[in-house]
């Protein structure tokens, strides 16, 4: 065995003993990935088992005083460990994504999945905001007093606040606040068709 490894380094006709070498081990590849822990990765098992021995044509030493065979062996079982391992974390993880606490218990951790999905309407959210926006634009465009007397609708003011900070009557600032919201609906309807139609 160990001559057939010497000619696969060698490179000249090396193709022939790497072909006869991989033959050989087909029997001990197929065991470690047809492993019953590797039913769902079998086939990236068995590639990882085959990569494992081409490492292991390429890096064997008969100096070291092992003998191939042995080699070959712990370098396929290892390699194949070792993409179980890095599976089940990845498992592990996904599972942990998707399972999450109950809610029964305030030690649990929350399903993280729900806690990223939105909660309601996004398409409602955005119109909401992008109106909102559009609103507070149109009002900063109003007249200072009457701006002032809409500020009584956003619970910003109250009615009295602004009659004594404008020097007037409740019914005035009534009055501009009317006049204010019909400027407003005036200035905001062209927005709302266009946004609907």
């Amino acid at each position: 065995m160990e001559q057939l490894v010497m000619k696969a380094q060698a490179g000249s006709g090396g193709e022939a003993a790497f072909a006869e070498i991989c033959r050989r081990f087909t029997g001990l590849v197929t065991k470690y990935a047809n492993r019953p822990h590797l039913a769902g990765i079998r086939d990236e098992a068995a590639a990882e088992g085959w990569l494992a021995v081409a490492a292991a044509v390429r890096t064997y030493d008969q100096a070291m005083g092992v003998r191939f065979a042995g080699y070959v062996e712990s370098r396929v079982k290892y390699a194949v460990w070792n993409l179980f391992k890095r599976e089940r974390r990845r498992w592990q993880q996904e599972t942990s994504l998707d399972a999450g606490g109950s809610g029964d218990d305030d030690n649990e951790t929350p399903n993280l999945m729900a806690a990223l999905a939105a909660a309601g309407d996004v398409a409602g959210e955005v119109d909401a905001k992008f109106t909102a926006g559009a609103v507070r634009q149109a009002v900063a465009l109003l007249p200072d007093k009457q701006r002032l007397a809409v500020r009584t609708l956003l619970d910003e003011a109250r009615l009295n606040d602004v009659a004594a900070e404008l020097g007037v009557s409740p019914q005035a600032v009534y009055n501009l606040r009317r006049r204010g919201l019909a400027r407003l609906k005036k200035e905001l309807a062209g927005m709302y068709e266009s946004v609907r139609g």
